[in-house]
């Protein structure tokens, strides 16, 4: 039976200095119709010598899309991107605001000679621009006090807060048949991390997740690990 997720992450706690994302988040879509395909889910099974039923399938599914939407949110705009657009507008607003200042100079003079012609409701320019003007400035000061809302945004990696993910594909891993690990050697004699069955079964269920920007597959061993560690201990826990 899979047990509950935890909300907590595993390790360190992110630095302050990664700002949150925005909610509620707008994001578009592009992988709405994400598909597992068979010769994927044969492929996972090989990986991680198991056999997956039509339950776990859709687990697996399931959680790929959770997954996805925890990259996608993960990688939504940043206060500094906030900040650069809203910028923009209030320059743009700025000037629109300063092109309304019509009674000086030449402006003056061409809405004072409009109001002659035979143009329908050129008369009400002057009143029209007075008013534009004021709403624009209402606006822009919206926009600075937005601004102004924005927490600082140092450059730092948002945390990816997936340990409850990788622990949920161990359960349904174990549901399956297969026995969750990952580990360092003692010995060890091809690189860092010890090729177990569930290490590639999650490297390979990782891959097929469509983001930008995941974990590098070392980074995902290492979180492997922790999830691994903090699951073993939550059993024993519960057993206690």
């Amino acid at each position: 039976m899979a047990r509950s997720l935890p909300s907590r992450r595993i390790g360190k706690n992110p630095t302050k200095s990664a700002p949150d994302p925005f909610l509620p988040a707008v994001l578009s879509d592009p992988h709405a119709d994400f598909k597992i395909t068979d010769a994927q889910f044969a492929d996972l099974e090989r990986c991680g010598a198991v056999k997956l039923t039509d339950e776990h399938q859709g687990k697996l599914l399931t959680l790929a899309l959770f997954w996805i939407s925890d990259l996608r949110l993960r990688g939504s705009a940043r206060p500094k991107q906030f900040r650069k657009v809203i910028d923009a507008m209030e320059r743009t607003l700025g000037d629109a605001e300063a092109a309304c200042d019509w009674d000086h100079g030449v402006k003056r003079h061409i809405l004072h000679w409009a109001t002659g012609t035979s143009i329908k409701d050129a008369d009400l320019l002057p009143g029209t621009l007075t008013s534009l003007q004021g709403h624009l400035r209402t606006v822009r000061d919206k926009l600075v006090a937005l601004d102004n809302c924005l927490p600082p945004d140092l450059g730092r990696r948002r945390p990816f807060d997936d340990d409850h993910r990788i622990m949920f594909l161990a359960d349904i891993f174990e549901a399956a048949g297969g026995k969750a690990s990952a580990y360092v050697p003692t010995y060890p004699e091809k690189g860092k991390w010890a090729d177990t069955p569930f290490r590639r079964f999650a490297q390979s269920f990782y891959s097929l997740l469509p983001a930008q920007d995941k974990r590098k597959p070392g980074g995902l061993d290492e979180a492997l690990r922790l999830a691994v560690m903090a699951r073993s201990g939550s059993a024993v826990k519960s057993q206690a």
